[in-house]
């Protein structure tokens, strides 16, 4: 890459051929999201589509998220020059409120952003290049002969990121094509509380010992209680949440008793069923990252994980149907465990 001009694949297929590579197979086993809204998705590279060869004269460029895997001389620069420039974007979507009569134009000149509003400004003919390719965060028009050009925010409604890690979260979040979701219909609402005695009285038949914390009547209830807002779905995951927390699962490395509770059960109940035990832990550990995205809630992958293996939308847009899914899952968790450790019983 030279000043804002990207090489034409001719020159990366010269390069990559003497060193022994196909170019044309390498650039196409970069993984990439959001084909169902481009025909070329985003991806770390990209090039000009003229069919499906690519043609010595198509230019090749990198995106955010490549100069994020080089990590290393300009590429750092470029990169803050560009989330400087994608926070000014966001910063200045708030003068719409100012002006509910009016349709504002929301243009903002690159250089100018950056001058501002970053510490990039020697990376311009760079950022330049790159913003013109970058769609998922940037809708970028490049001003010829110059360093700079207009634009607005992309394909994502806020991109107000300091590290290109955030950036690329939310990329993959808004991108990526949604797969049919687990939901789990839940019909008795007293269901998951029996589910939880069971648990525990069969863990104590087993085992001589309690293995459940009982909260008090007035937060218990609440597992037994729909969900009608918010609110009340946050109530009931933390409500769960402490009860996941409280185990009484001997250690304390990790912190968290779910991280626990495996290497226990097979420690005092040798022919438990490991991989089942494992299942368990897993469906239960992301009602744990659950209760935490209330508190940090931009779409890490993790988090991402989580919504979908509890068969919820990311962002929730349905609490109630949300709240019946969760308990579904849970419950059907908890007597997961509740049957491996009564058949694990010497």
């Amino acid at each position: 890459m030279s000043g804002k001009q990207f090489p034409v694949f001719a020159y990366v297929e010269y390069v990559m051929r003497r060193k022994g590579h196909d170019a044309a197979a390498v650039l196409r086993s970069f993984p990439t999201v959001g084909h169902h809204l481009t025909a070329q998705g985003s991806g770390a590279v990209g090039w000009q589509h003229q069919g499906t060869r690519i043609v010595p004269e198509a230019e090749v460029w990198l995106t955010l998220a490549g100069l994020h895997h080089v990590r290393e001389g300009i590429s750092v620069g470029v990169a803050r020059a560009l989330l400087a420039y994608m926070r000014a974007l966001t910063k200045n979507q708030e003068r719409i409120l100012e002006h509910p009569f009016e349709v504002l134009n929301l243009n903002m000149d690159l250089a100018d952003a950056v001058h501002r509003f970053g510490d990039g400004t020697m990376f311009l003919p760079w950022a330049a290049a790159v913003a013109d390719h970058e769609w998922p965060g940037l809708r970028f028009s490049p001003a010829p002969d110059t360093d700079t050009g207009n634009g607005t925010l992309g394909y994502l409604t806020t991109a107000d990121f300091h590290t290109t890690d955030d950036y690329i979260a939310a990329v993959a979040a808004a991108l990526t094509q949604p797969e049919p979701l687990d939901t789990l219909p839940y019909g008795e609402p007293r269901a998951l509380l029996r589910t939880v005695n069971f648990l525990d009285v069969t863990y104590e038949l087993v085992t001589g010992d309690s293995l459940v914390e009982r909260p008090p009547v007035d937060r218990s209830s609440l597992l037994a209680l729909p969900a009608a807002t918010e609110a009340d779905f946050i109530t009931g995951v933390t409500v769960l949440a402490e009860i996941l927390g409280k185990l009484k699962v001997p250690g304390k490395n990790p912190s968290h008793a779910l991280g626990r509770i495996e290497q226990h059960l097979v420690a005092i109940l040798p022919a438990i069923d490991q991989a089942a035990v494992q299942a368990v832990v897993h469906t239960l550990d992301q009602v744990r990252l659950l209760r935490n995205s209330t508190i940090h809630t931009r779409p890490a992958p993790d988090l991402l994980e989580a919504h979908k293996d509890l068969g919820l939308t990311f962002p929730i847009n349905d609490f109630a149907i949300a709240w019946d899914s969760v308990r579904a899952h849970v419950e059907r968790a908890f007597t997961a465990l509740q049957e491996a450790i009564q058949a694990a019983r010497p």
